[in-house]
C-alpha cells in the first residue's frame, strides 16, 4: 500500500467525519470551538459608537465613512486602540445585543445532539423574513427548565466581512459575542439576570446553569409609550424565587470594570468561517510536520518497508469499517427528522394566527375608535367601523410591528373606515410555496 499524501489523508478524514453520529460531531465541534476560545488574549467591546480594549480601558471613536464599509471602520477602530500592535493577536469582539436576534424554539422531538441539524433545516422558517446568511448559537447540552432553547442569530456574511477586514490589519478574530454575555461569564452564579443597556438599546438577558432562559430585548425611544414602559417593567422585574434583581450593565464603565479575564462562552460565541479555515490549516501544518517526521521514521525503518505498510493498511481499513459502522445510527437518526417534517410539517408549520393576540393588539391601536366588523383569512385582517379620524387610525395600526401592508380597502364615508391589513407573523404564501408548490392563489 502507498503512503497516503496530505490532500487524500484530509479527504479521508472529512468522509469519515461526515459518517460519524451527530452526538460525537457535536464533541469534535465543542473541543474545536474550546481550542479556539483558549487562545483569546485580546477583548474589545463596541459601546455607544466607540471599540474599548478591555485590558485598559483606552477606546477609539467609530468614525463612519460613506466610502468605507462597518466591518473596515471597525477593524481600523480596533488596530487603533491596540496602537498597531497586532502581531499574534486573537480576538473575542463583543458587540452590542442588538447586533443578534434571540428567538425561542421548543423541539420535544429531536435529540440533543440533532437540534443544530434540525435549526439549519428550520432557519428560513424561524426567521423568514431575513433574506441574508445566518450564523446561530445555542446551548446543545442542556435546555432552560421550561423545556425551550433560546436560540441567537446573527448575520454570517457580517462575521466573515468583520474577519477579513481584521485579518488585513494582522488580527485574528477569533470569535464574537453578545456583550452582555460577558457579564453572565464572570458572575459566578448559577443563576443570574443582566441588564445592557446603551443609548438606543436595552437588553435583559436571564442565565441558568449555562443555559439562556430569558432575552428581551426594546429600543429606548419604545419606552416613551406608557403601555410599552409598564410591559417592559413587569417582563424584566424579578420573579418570586429568582436569587438577585438583575446586574446592571447600563455603561461602558460597567464593563471596564468586570475582572478579567473575560472568556468566550463556548455555546454561545460566534467563530467566523475564516477562524475556522485559520485553525483547520494551522492544524494541517502540524500534521505535514507529524508526516514528516513520520517519513523519517519510515526511512529509518526501511529495512522492514512491508511488515510496517501492511500494519498501516490493516489498521486503517480497520478503523474505517468501525466507522462506517458507527455511521448506521446516525443515517437512520437522519431518516427519522427526513420522514418527520415529511409527514408533519405540513400540520406543524401550518400558519397560526393567534385571534386572542390580534384582538388585543387591535383594541390597544383602536380605542376610542367603534369596530363593527372583523374578518381574518389566511393572515389578511378586514376591518370595518366608525372613528373621528380614519386617517390617524391607519397610521397608527402603520406602526404597530404586528400588522403590515396597512391601507384603505375603499375610500371613507364621513367616519366610516374599511380597513385592510395583514399580520406580519403569518405567512401563507411561504407556507403554501413551501408544501404546496402546485397549488396557484
Amino acid at each position: 500500500m502507498d503512503t497516503m499524501d496530505s490532500s487524500n489523508l484530509h479527504d479521508w478524514q472529512q468522509s469519515l467525519y461526515r459518517r460519524l453520529p451527530e452526538s460525537l460531531k457535536g464533541f469534535f465541534q465543542a473541543s474545536a470551538r474550546s481550542h479556539l476560545l483558549k487562545q483569546v488574549d485580546t477583548v474589545l467591546m463596541v459601546y455607544d459608537e466607540r471599540v474599548y480594549d478591555l485590558a485598559n480601558g483606552s477606546w477609539r471613536q467609530l468614525s463612519v465613512q460613506s466610502e468605507t464599509s462597518e466591518a473596515e471602520t471597525l477593524a481600523e477602530a480596533a488596530s487603533d486602540v491596540l496602537n498597531q500592535q497586532t502581531a499574534d493577536r486573537s480576538v473575542l469582539l463583543l458587540l452590542p445585543s442588538s447586533d443578534f436576534i434571540a428567538t425561542t424554539v421548543n423541539m420535544p422531538g429531536v435529540a440533543r445532539e440533532n437540534l443544530r441539524s434540525a435549526l439549519q433545516l428550520q432557519a428560513g422558517m424561524l426567521l423568514p423574513s431575513y433574506e441574508g446568511r445566518l450564523a446561530f448559537a445555542v446551548n446543545t447540552s442542556a435546555r432552560a427548565e421550561d423545556g425551550n432553547d433560546i436560540v441567537l442569530w446573527t448575520d454570517e456574511g457580517r462575521l466573515d466581512s468583520l474577519f477579513d477586514a481584521f485579518a488585513a490589519r494582522g488580527l485574528t478574530l477569533t470569535a464574537v459575542m453578545p456583550r452582555a454575555l460577558a457579564a453572565l461569564e464572570v458572575a459566578g452564579e448559577s443563576e443570574v439576570q443582566i441588564q445592557d443597556g446603551d443609548a438606543t438599546t436595552l437588553t435583559h438577558v436571564a442565565c441558568v446553569n449555562g443555559v439562556l432562559s430569558r432575552w428581551l430585548q426594546i429600543d429606548r425611544a419604545d419606552l416613551e409609550d406608557e403601555q410599552f414602559a409598564r410591559q417592559w417593567q413587569e417582563a424584566t422585574s424579578s420573579r418570586q424565587g429568582e436569587s438577585a434583581p438583575p446586574r446592571q450593565m447600563m455603561s461602558a464603565d460597567n464593563y471596564l470594570n468586570l475582572p478579567m479575564p473575560i472568556n468566550g462562552d463556548r455555546e454561545y460565541s460566534f467563530v467566523p468561517s475564516g477562524a475556522q479555515a485559520l485553525r483547520r490549516q494551522r492544524e494541517k501544518g502540524k500534521r505535514l510536520m507529524a508526516m514528516a517526521a513520520a517519513a523519517g521514521v519510515v526511512l529509518f525503518l526501511s529495512a522492514t518497508p512491508f511488515l510496517l505498510q501492511s500494519f498501516q493498511a490493516r489498521s486503517l481499513l480497520s478503523t474505517l469499517a468501525e466507522q462506517r459502522e458507527l455511521s448506521t445510527a446516525a443515517r437512520a437518526d437522519q431518516a427519522v427528522v427526513r420522514d418527520f417534517e415529511e409527514r408533519w410539517g405540513v400540520l406543524n408549520e401550518f400558519p397560526r394566527q393567534d385571534v386572542p393576540d390580534i384582538l388585543l393588539q387591535l383594541q390597544a391601536v383602536l380605542s376610542p375608535s367603534v369596530l363593527t366588523s372583523l374578518e381574518i383569512e389566511e393572515g389578511i385582517v378586514r376591518l370595518e367601523g366608525e372613528s373621528p379620524d380614519p386617517q390617524s387610525l391607519l397610521e397608527r395600526l402603520e406602526q404597530n410591528p404586528a400588522f403590515t401592508g396597512v391601507d384603505f380597502a375603499r375610500a371613507t364615508n364621513n367616519n366610516r373606515y374599511y380597513i385592510d391589513l395583514r399580520l406580519s407573523t403569518v405567512d401563507f404564501d411561504g407556507y403554501l410555496q413551501r408544501y404546496f408548490p402546485d397549488v396557484r392563489r
